[in-house]
């Protein structure tokens, strides 16, 4: 290896290990010596674990949905490897989307002849995921006939979202190929970028099935975590929210914690989750909605960890990537 490489390296083990120690830095004291002394169901917990697991997997498989549609030859152990920096990354950075460029630089850097396509398929990737966020939480406070104020505002507002944006996935695919995009190749200095940027981005033109499985996959996605999030409730407390309750909140807190303002969205996060299901109609005494996103961030930062060693082990490193 050369010295180049051996202080790459050194750089990168640097930078785990001072994500590492923020991550744990910064979780709240009076949180963790909760969750070390009250008695847990280890069973629901250990699938809790395994659910924000694989619903981060299957994000990164949906992405590499979008990289092969663009032509870009990528493995699925490598999208595991770069969708893990997003998420690490994600923790540490303002909002829980700041990730996404991390991973968008890296694998960009990966590319010899697709470096625009690649950061276009990362922006289409997020916007998706969001999308399904959204269904997902309009779905379940639709199911609810008996909302608050700020509730039934949410699902309005959530409506009014899905509708638009799926409004806006019809055009692409049907008419997509009609947009005057030609223009922009002519705009000064960027132009020839813009151009093929914006070209990625129809990449649902003519392709409704490629749609259908973007979406479908993201709401799977938000699916394992709420539902993660539910058996978090049941391992910690002896009577929490039902299910339903969870799916009426859970969602709208994390389309809260996209928002940039905090690390990840921490805190953000679980205070959205707190307000929302305060909301309810009724929660069970000695319930605390804190108690349960804390030990929910607890898996986020443990996925991500896993993700780190993952990812800087060099394990299903993709060398073929042009």
């Amino acid at each position: 290896m050369s010295r180049w490489g051996r202080a790459i390296a050194i750089l990168k083990v640097v930078l785990l290990l001072a994500i590492v120690a923020w991550l744990v830095l910064t979780f709240p004291k009076k949180d963790f010596d909760f969750l070390v002394s009250q008695k847990k169901n280890w069973n629901l917990l250990l699938q809790a674990m395994s659910l924000v697991l694989v619903g981060h997997i299957l994000s990164y498989w949906r992405w590499l949905l979008l990289v092969g549609a663009l032509g870009v030859p990528m493995r699925l152990t490598e999208a595991i490897r770069l969708g893990f920096l997003g998420t690490l990354f994600n923790q540490v950075s303002v909002g829980a989307v700041g990730g996404d460029l991390f991973k968008a630089i890296e694998a960009a850097r990966k590319s010899n002849s697709k470096k625009t396509e690649i950061v276009a398929s990362v922006l289409v990737d997020r916007a998706v995921g969001l999308l399904g966020l959204l269904i997902v939480a309009g779905v379940g406070l639709s199911l609810s006939h008996d909302l608050s104020p700020m509730l039934l505002t949410i699902q309005w507002g959530t409506y009014f979202l899905v509708g638009t944006a799926v409004a806006a996935f019809i055009a692409i695919i049907w008419f997509g190929r009609f947009l005057p995009l030609d223009w922009l190749s002519r705009l000064p200095w960027v132009g020839h970028t813009l151009h093929r940027l914006a070209r990625a981005c129809m990449i649902f033109q003519n392709r409704p099935g490629l749609a259908a499985q973007m979406i479908i996959s993201s709401m799977l996605v938000h699916c394992c975590l709420t539902l993660s999030c539910y058996f978090i409730s049941s391992a910690i407390y002896t009577s929490c929210p039902t299910l339903l309750q969870h799916f009426m909140t859970i969602p709208p807190g994390m389309a809260a914690a996209t928002l940039p303002l905090t690390p990840g969205g921490m805190g953000t996060l679980e205070l959205a989750i707190a307000t929302l299901m305060e909301e309810l109609p009724s929660l069970p005494d000695g319930y605390a909605p804190l108690m349960m996103a804390g030990m929910y961030r607890v898996f986020l930062i443990a996925v991500a960890l896993v993700g780190a060693v993952y990812y800087f082990s060099g394990v299903g490193k993709d060398k073929t990537t042009s």
